[in-house]
């Protein structure tokens, strides 16, 4: 048996022996920094170089009709990222969870040689020259020039906007503005981690932690500033980049929101920063000042194209509540002309595809019992319609449903007033389709435009709903030995529909792939260069759910129910992959970032 030998403890000068637990309760009657640090605050003695902080931060606070902004010279950032530092340590952020990042602008000037011999290359005086392409002329018009690279710097965080895109999409109200600082500020402990609010937010600044499941940003140092003192950024800052001013929202929304005559978004967003998102969209706060022309630079990661997250629980919620909806309009227009089997079994087949969808949005949560709060952003966030809508689908097809049952099983209940219902949840489920769309289209990304989106998700709602209408009605009348031929006028619609989508879809692509300034011309630029096999395989797909949807019509060899579950089969793989590039090449405007 092993025995672990004690070093024998030190008497002290009286004689008496120290032990370890005597030299662990010294050490905690040692003041900390922060002990320290309060009792000098509380004698009222200055904390070393007070005085330069708060020459950073306003002398007085935000009167009505302002609000607390930042302040970034573009001139003095070197990149050192010591305001990323200061803001991770003083939040206590994760590993790999920042709230302010640093990116570049790049690009290029025409310097003289005289210029050149006389200054440094890239010195000051070398950034002030005109980056524009345009202005190379006349620098040198004898053509004595020299083409040297420009970067500049640009720190970013937070922008506190005038009309947060966050604070509007947020379902749960998990935002809030302070109106007397301005100060966008997010409620963790309401957050149910849907993320929505990093799709609103232009400029990429919500972050989510996988650890809490909840979503976290910038607050300016909210604490901070309330006792005088620099947020951590500002007072990391060893070259006085960031400072904290005050800003009127008023004149902010009429510089940014208001276009000049002929002025377009990307002149109004070159107007704030180039190659920037475009401002009118939330109306930052943020500004960024320079004495060097530097319209004619771009983003270091401009044409650096990145997949972005596929989302996988909402492509399932979106597919299987289109297709749910869909079956549920193809069961109301088909009204008298189903038979009371095939009409309770579609009906079932509806109800449990719809009620699959929403089982897999809870998925997407990262706080899935906050879940209930989130038809509280009624008012301003699509999310919120979406869920409320959803919600009384749920209801109106579940009635639909039993009514239907109900009949067969002896009930008083007349078909007329099933048939009601069965309208009834076929309207509320365009509605909230339509609900889904508009989340996206609210987002303002450019792949995500309001025509294109919503022919995608009502072609979905028609294709996938008329391909399962005829797969079960199909099913059912094959089985009972009676044709009405509504199963073959089923597989017809899914057949006109989808050839309408490929057409649509390829036609999109051939206008905005060549074409730069088409809103789609980034995803599909993504979609050719990292998903061409995803691309390959769906028109495969498309092929034999052609073929196989031509043979259910038809009823070759009397096996119109296999064909046209072959079609749906290979349809709801194609609408998978389809579904999942919608995510995956949504790119969109953001802040410069790394090259």
């Amino acid at each position: 048996m092993n025995v672990r030998h004690q070093t024998p403890a030190a008497p002290d000068a009286d004689g008496s022996v120290r032990t370890l637990i005597d030299d662990l309760l010294a050490e905690q009657r040692e003041l900390t920094a922060v002990d320290r640090f309060s009792r000098l605050h509380g004698k009222g003695a200055a904390p070393l170089l007070e005085g330069h902080y708060r020459n950073l931060v306003p002398l007085t606070a935000p009167r009505p009709g302002e609000q607390y902004a930042f302040e970034v010279d573009l001139d003095r950032c070197s990149g050192c990222k010591g305001c990323v530092t200061a803001c991770h340590s003083l939040n206590g952020l994760d590993e790999d969870e920042a709230w302010r990042e640093v990116g570049f602008l790049v690009g290029e000037a025409a310097v003289p040689l005289e210029t050149v011999a006389e200054k440094k290359a890239g010195g000051l005086e070398s950034r002030r020259s005109a980056s524009s392409p345009a202005h190379f002329s006349a620098l040198s018009p004898s053509g004595r020039s020299k083409v040297i690279p420009l970067q500049v710097t640009v720190t970013t965080a937070c922008h506190h906007c005038v009309e947060p895109g966050c604070l509007q999409g947020c379902p749960v109200l998990a935002y809030e503005k302070d109106p007397a600082t301005g100060v966008v500020r997010h409620l963790d402990d309401q957050c149910i981690g849907c993320s929505y609010c990093i799709l609103k937010c232009p400029y990429e600044v919500p972050k989510y932690s996988a650890k809490r499941g909840i979503v976290r940003k910038c607050d300016l140092c909210h604490g901070r500033l309330a006792e005088g003192e620099a947020p951590a950024c500002v007072q990391a800052c060893p070259n006085e980049a960031i400072r904290i001013t005050l800003a009127s929202p008023a004149e902010v929304g009429k510089r940014l929101r208001t276009p000049n005559r002929g002025e377009d978004s990307a002149a109004r967003a070159a107007a704030w920063l180039p190659d920037a998102p475009d401002p009118a969209l939330t109306v930052p706060t943020t500004r960024y000042v320079t004495k060097s022309s530097i319209a004619g630079l771009r983003a270091a990661d401009h044409d650096r194209l990145s997949p972005q997250p596929a989302h996988w629980p909402l492509v399932w919620m979106l597919l299987l509540t289109q297709m749910g909806s869909g079956m549920f309009v193809m069961a109301a227009v088909a009204g008298a002309r189903l038979a009371p089997e095939p009409r309770r079994f579609l009906l079932i087949s509806a109800w449990a595809i719809l009620h699959a969808g929403l089982a897999a949005s809870v998925f997407h949560l990262g706080q899935p019992l906050r879940a209930w709060r989130a038809f509280l952003g009624w008012r301003t966030s699509w999310m919120s319609r979406e869920i409320l809508l959803f919600g009384l689908l749920s209801g109106l097809a579940s009635a639909a449903t039993s009514a239907a049952f109900g009949g067969s099983m002896g009930w008083d209940i007349g078909s007329g007033f099933s048939g009601v219902l069965t309208w009834a949840a076929a309207g509320v489920g365009v509605l909230a389709v339509f609900s889904s769309a508009m989340i996206y289209v609210d987002t303002g990304r450019p792949c995500w435009r309001g025509p294109e989106t919503l022919v995608r998700f009502f072609g979905q709602l028609f294709l996938l709903g008329s391909a399962g209408a005829a797969v079960t009605v199909g099913w059912v009348e094959w089985s009972s030995g009676f044709a009405s031929g509504l199963g073959p006028a089923l597989a017809t619609v899914a057949f006109v529909v989808r050839t309408g989508l490929f057409v649509w879809e390829r036609r999109l692509r051939a206008v905005a792939r060549p074409d730069a300034s088409h809103p789609a011309h980034l995803a599909v630029r993504l979609a050719e260069g990292c998903f061409g096999s995803l691309l390959r395989i769906r028109l495969a797909l498309f092929v034999v759910s052609t073929v196989t949807g031509g043979l259910a019509i038809a009823g070759v060899a009397g096996l119109g129910p296999w064909w046209a579950s072959a079609s749906l089969l290979s349809t709801f793989t194609a609408s998978v992959l389809k579904r999942m590039l919608f995510f995956t090449t949504a790119t969109a405007p953001k802040m410069p970032g790394l090259p």
